[in-house]
């Protein structure tokens, strides 16, 4: 027996939020999107008693409605989310530590050896379900996964959904994987899916039943041997990662779908995505924007810079990128700004040349950062995103896969 890893997936997370805070959702089916009365957005996440009737993560609002006719849609609160995530956190590491979250709603911690076997593991298990019913409420459910290592345990995690425990240890494998198909793992996108079946490879099956040779010729390196080894339950090292990119996309509201209301709104992104640039002691060297026209029509463009994070400088390359954008197209509908090639502090040498280096600007932008947080993102800003600043509809607190925003830097 070797249950060393305690996998935790919150079901439904922001729609079980929903219903834990508002009663008379409860029962209902919920879909959770970004903004009420927006025909073209979709759903962010969808309660169970929606996915019953096909509504997932991604269905369009007219499609929901359509799949299910009594759907109530609810504006998401994502710092709501934040707040009742934070709690949560809080409440399992007082039962088991949290070696890492991973998103919103996944976390997983490292059983000690005394905690490995199969009845003391169920045991914590259990006490942390009951810990969240009774602590933050019984609408805030959670499945989880207990097995020799954390890929196991996130796929045990996935088997019994809603509210579910689940075991993948040594002696049911790998036929209790058999279940799965082969997109439901982690490590096999599309175009791994495609060389697998060029392979022969159709199924759970026969990807247990491949030698590590045939997955490191499929995967054309060593993930493929990390594959073959983590089906097995043997613990893989994790690979260090570092930060690649900053960015925020955003779709408009109707207010601000017109070229002056697109740029203000990708101004106060940037804004956003510098603030969070020196609070993680980072530079960026490229910036990129993404706008879409319509429906259909897409444009971008990018630019590279000395690694900086001044919002002015940056602000003055986005002018220049966006007066290149194409004219007579439909209004303005969603925009992004992303920034990459990003360096750490430990790795920046300063710019010999005054425009790349203004310490007292910096200052500035420190002090203005640390009002910001004690009053709120909105209350200083750069003069380029003063209509979308005015707009509590624009480009809001947004949480993504890989990214919990912290509320006192980015609220507001």
């Amino acid at each position: 027996m070797g249950l060393r890893y305690l996998f935790i997936d919150f079901d439904s997370f922001f729609a079980s939020v929903e219903q834990q805070l508002q009663p008379e959702l409860r029962g209902k089916p919920v879909g959770v999107v970004p903004s009420l009365n927006v025909a073209t957005t979709c759903c962010i996440a969808a309660s169970y008693e929606a996915k019953a009737f096909g509504v997932k993560t991604g269905t369009g609002v007219r499609e929901a409605r359509a799949l299910c006719p009594d759907i109530v849609f609810v504006e998401a609160g994502h710092s709501n989310y934040i707040q009742v995530h934070e709690q949560i956190k809080q409440l399992i590491h007082q039962i088991i530590y949290v070696d890492a979250v991973l998103s919103i709603d996944e976390m997983y911690g490292r059983l000690p050896p005394h905690w490995q076997p199969l009845a003391v593991a169920r045991g914590k298990a259990m006490e942390i379900k009951t810990a969240l019913a009774a602590e933050i409420g019984p609408y805030i459910r959670a499945s989880i996964g207990l097995a020799p290592n954390r890929f196991l345990a996130k796929l045990a995690s996935k088997l019994e959904k809603p509210d579910g425990l689940t075991t993948l240890d040594f002696d049911e494998l790998p036929e209790k994987l058999y279940r799965f198909d082969l997109s439901d793992i982690t490590g096999i996108g599309r175009r791994i899916e495609r060389r697998l079946h060029t392979a022969r490879i159709m199924d759970m099956q026969a990807l247990c039943a491949a030698s590590r040779r045939k997955l490191h010729r499929i995967w054309g390196g060593i993930e493929g041997d990390r594959m073959w080894y983590a089906l097995r339950g043997v613990e893989v090292p994790t690979v260090e990662t570092q930060r690649s990119s900053i960015g925020h996309s955003h779709v408009l509201p109707p207010k601000l779908r017109s070229l002056h209301g697109a740029h203000a709104t990708l101004h106060r992104m940037l804004q956003k995505a510098c603030l969070r640039l020196r609070a993680m002691d980072y530079f960026t060297g490229h910036l990129e924007l993404g706008v879409k026209f319509g429906f259909d029509l897409r444009w971008g463009a990018g630019t590279h810079c000395f690694p900086t994070q001044d919002n002015v400088v940056l602000g003055k390359l986005l002018n220049e990128l966006w007066a290149q954008h194409p004219g007579d197209l439909p209004e303005p509908t969603k925009v992004s700004v992303t920034l990459t090639r990003l360096e750490p502090l430990a790795a920046h040498t300063p710019s010999l040349f005054a425009e790349d280096n203004q310490p007292r600007r910096m200052q500035l932008q420190h002090a203005m950062d640390k009002v910001n947080k004690r009053f709120g993102g909105r209350t200083l800003y750069y003069a380029d995103a003063m209509e979308a600043q005015k707009s509590s509809e624009a480009a809001p607190m947004r949480i993504s896969f890989n990214h919990i925003p912290d509320l006192e830097l980015e609220r507001g």
